[in-house]
């Protein structure tokens, strides 16, 4: 019987598969998919862009597809609405001191980075397609793990290019 925990990782991306069907269903290709978190992880919510979206707004901005706080486009957010729900709850649990605290915090994180490997291993985007987990007004260290995440789930050139066109390759493990 799975704990709380794997739970979780199981719904967030049976939201993140139901998201992107409900997209897919009513937009042209995706460019995009991320999930949005604040610096705690304790709220969640999942926005897109599509391709014709990037095309229209690179004229005035050319990193626009890799900036994720820009995008838009989203499906029901009613899937989302629980899990963070329950991120809140573990956010909310006592631990010992701040580094128990931020562990947890992380461990958090990294559900919604197994959570987007998982979609992407069972094809729910296509390669070319950047995915994301990151807060919407990054410290560093969440900064550090949105590269890492997006390190872990795409092609190295979509990397490449996130890291390059947000400044991220600072976060970058080397060697």
């Amino acid at each position: 019987m799975p704990n709380k925990i794997e739970s979780l990782q199981t719904q967030i991306a049976a939201a993140v598969r139901q998201a992107a069907a409900e997209l897919r269903s009513r937009d042209s290709e995706l460019f995009g998919f991320a999930l949005c978190v604040d610096d705690d992880v304790r709220t969640l919510y999942h926005i897109a862009c599509n391709q014709d979206w990037v095309r229209e707004n690179a004229v005035d901005d050319p990193d626009i597809g890799f900036i994720y706080v820009e995008w838009a486009l989203a499906a029901s957010d009613a899937p989302f609405d629980a899990i963070s729900k329950q991120l809140a709850d573990f956010a909310d649990e006592t631990c010992a001191n701040d580094a128990a605290w931020a562990e947890a915090r992380d461990q958090r994180f990294q559900l919604l980075v197994a959570a987007l490997r998982e979609c992407r291993a069972a094809g729910v985007f296509s390669p070319e397609t950047l995915l994301c987990a990151g807060s919407t007004d990054p410290s560093a260290h969440l900064e550090a793990l949105a590269m890492s995440c997006v390190d872990a789930v795409n092609t190295a050139d979509v990397a490449d290019k996130f890291a390059r066109a947000l400044g991220y390759e600072k976060h970058r493990r080397t060697g």
